[in-house]
C-alpha cells in the first residue's frame, strides 16, 4: 500500500514536576482532551504517554546518540492529523479559549512542532486492535544536512526501510518545519528549545508485541540505513508508548 502525505504535528509535552505523574496524565488524558475535542478542522488527535524508563533502545550506528539525556526527557507527544492543506482559521477561537490557558494545569513545557502540507508520511495507519506495542523515535538532525535531505531521509529512507521491515502494523512519519515558539505561545508553560536539544522529526512505529517491534527496529533493512542515518542525524531517541489514547478519529470526538 503506498505511503498517504498529510499535514500534521507533534506536541512534546513535559508533565508537571509538582504533581503527581499519574495524576497529570490523568488531567491530560480526560479535561485537556476534552477541550481539545472542540477544536474544528482536527481530523485525527491521539495522546501518547511516554514510558518513564523504557526508552534509549534505538539501535544507533557509531556516532549517534541513542541515550535519551536525564534533564530532557519528553513525557507525551499528542499526535495531530490536520484535515485540510492547512489548519482550519475556525479553530483559533477554541484553542485561545480553552486549550491554550488550560496547559498550564497538567504541563511545564510544551513544544510545538508541524511538519507543513505534506511533511507527514503514513504508510499504515494502525487503527484496530492488533498493535500492542508502539514506539516513538525522536531524530535530531546533524547540522549542514539541508532541509529537504533530511526530510527525503526521513521518509523515504528510514520509513521506506521500516515499512519493508516484518512485523510492523503502524508508521507514520513526521519531518519537522523549523521551531518557533511563536507557532503556539501558550501561556503559564516553557517554550524553551535549545538547539543542542532540538528534535527535527518524529517517528510513530508499531507491531503486534514488544518482542516483534525489537525485531522490526533490528532487521536488515533497518540496519541498512546505518551510514545514512549516520549521514543525517545526530540522535535517535527512542521511547516506549504506555498509553494510547484515541481523541479524534475521523474527524469525530471519540470521547464522551
Amino acid at each position: 500500500m503506498p505511503s498517504v502525505s498529510r499535514f500534521t504535528g507533534c506536541w512534546l509535552l513535559w508533565l508537571r514536576a509538582d504533581m503527581a505523574r499519574d495524576d497529570a496524565r490523568a488531567y491530560w488524558r480526560g479535561p485537556h482532551a476534552e477541550y481539545v475535542g472542540r477544536i474544528s478542522g482536527v481530523d485525527e488527535y491521539r495522546q501518547l504517554h511516554l514510558s518513564e524508563d523504557d526508552h534509549g533502545f534505538w539501535p544507533a550506528p557509531e556516532g549517534v546518540g541513542s541515550a535519551v539525556p536525564a534533564d530532557w526527557r519528553v513525557d507525551g507527544i499528542p499526535e495531530i492529523a490536520f484535515a485540510g492543506a492547512l489548519p482550519s482559521p475556525a479553530a483559533l477561537p477554541a484553542a485561545l479559549r480553552f486549550v491554550f490557558p488550560d496547559e498550564a494545569n497538567a504541563f511545564d513545557r510544551v513544544l510545538a512542532n508541524i511538519t507543513g502540507p505534506g511533511g507527514g508520511r503514513w504508510f499504515r495507519t494502525g487503527h484496530g486492535d492488533d498493535v500492542g506495542a508502539r514506539a516513538v523515535v525522536l531524530v535530531r538532525r546533524r547540522p549542514r544536512v539541508g532541509f529537504r535531505a533530511f526530510r527525503s531521509f526521513v521518509h523515504d529512507v528510514l520509513g521506506a526501510a521500516l515499512d519493508s521491515a516484518p512485523g510492523v502494523l503502524e508508521l507514520r512519519t513526521h519531518a519537522f518545519l523549523p521551531y518557533s515558539r511563536l507557532a503556539w505561545p501558550t501561556p503559564g508553560v516553557a517554550h524553551d528549545n535549545p538547539p543542542h536539544r532540538r528534535y527535527h522529526a518524529a517517528i510513530v512505529v508499531g507491531a503486534a508485541d514488544r518482542d516483534a517491534l525489537d525485531a522490526a527496529l533490528r532487521s536488515p533493512a533497518v540496519q541498512a540505513t546505518g551510514e545514512a542515518q549516520a549521514e543525517h542525524c545526530v540522535a535517535l531517541h527512542a521511547y516506549a508508548v504506555e498509553e494510547t489514547v484515541a481523541v479524534v478519529q475521523d474527524g469525530r470526538p471519540k470521547r464522551a
